[in-house]
């Protein structure tokens, strides 16, 4: 009878009992730790080593190249952690082809857009910036995003934009992306800024200042909002709400540490932006996006410059 060995071979003529009871009497031999040795006999006294049930050779190579499936498991939006969504656009437009429902509200006001020099704050993609500069005309647009990818996209659609359009001035040669965190390393360098913008637009960005750099981070950029404004110049403010944090507080744990930290909330933005140590001298409700999800129904408010 042929039977078949632990390398999967067979050997003829020999009984399967013999060799299973080799097979069991298989011990660690003490000169050669490591090593082990076959014996015949009975004694049942020996440590055995264990052997892996018979495998074909096929089965072993498929085994040997498999990987491992045990992956680690992250958390989809850890690189999210500024707000930085790549689709983000696609929860506020109104229609199929592109139109924030925010351009309804700006737009109730043109004029304070046309011919003058505008800063978007965290413009992410770019959708909406580029569709400001196109329907009010503004002498310049700079939009600026904390994530290098999202600046590099929207740069790459206005180079693509400027290729296509006729020489001359105005859109889309008004509008320009850089990268880069508006929230400074030091309150001492804002010392250094300087009047250089008729309008600032902050739009659904304080609550991810806030969760990462906490109240005292928000606090300098809005100081550094109104010492880049002109005398008379407009920050043009959509703040997220409160309720709004808490779903986003396990993103990381430095986020976690500055949500249980924060006492400066939303209700209290008014007061700081009018107070002294900013600088605004009034506030009014610009108004508020409709036909949108419940959670974008924010309030869009002016700040004046004194």
């Amino acid at each position: 009878m042929d039977v078949e060995n632990n390398n999967n071979t067979r050997l003829a003529g020999k009984e399967p009992d013999k060799y299973a009871e080799k097979r069991n009497s298989s011990i660690i031999s003490e000169d050669k730790p490591g090593e082990s040795k076959r014996h015949k006999g009975e004694d049942t006294d020996v440590e055995t080593t264990s052997r892996p049930p018979p495998q074909s050779p096929k089965k072993r190579l498929q085994f040997i190249g498999k990987p491992a499936t045990n992956k680690i498991k992250h958390n989809k939006d850890i690189h999210f952690v500024y707000g930085n969504y790549k689709h983000y656009y696609g929860k506020r437009i109104l229609d199929k082809d592109f139109h924030d429902i925010r351009l309804d509200v700006l737009g109730t006001q043109p004029d304070l857009f046309r011919d003058k020099q505008l800063l978007d704050i965290g413009c992410n993609s770019g959708h909406l910036t580029i569709q400001i500069a196109r329907q009010f005309q503004p002498k310049s647009l700079v939009g600026l995003d904390i994530d290098r990818g999202l600046v590099r996209d929207a740069q790459n659609t206005i180079n693509n934009l400027k290729r296509q359009a006729a020489p001359g001035q105005g859109f889309p040669r008004n509008v320009n992306f850089v990268q880069g965190n508006y929230v400074l390393d030091d309150d001492v360098l804002l010392e250094i800024e300087r009047p250089q913008f008729d309008v600032i637009l902050c739009l659904s960005v304080t609550k991810w200042i806030h969760l990462n750099f906490s109240d005292a981070g928000l606090k300098q950029a809005f100081r550094r909002m109104c010492l880049q404004l002109r005398p008379g110049g407009k920050l043009i403010l959509e703040p997220q709400s409160f309720e709004g944090y808490k779903r986003r507080k396990k993103l990381s744990d430095q986020i976690r540490e500055n949500y249980n930290t924060i006492k400066f909330r939303p209700e209290h933005f008014t007061e700081y932006l009018l107070s002294p140590e900013v600088g605004f001298a009034n506030m009014e409700l610009m108004g508020t996006p409709e036909h949108c999800e419940a959670g974008f129904k924010r309030p869009i408010q002016i700040f004046t410059k004194a």
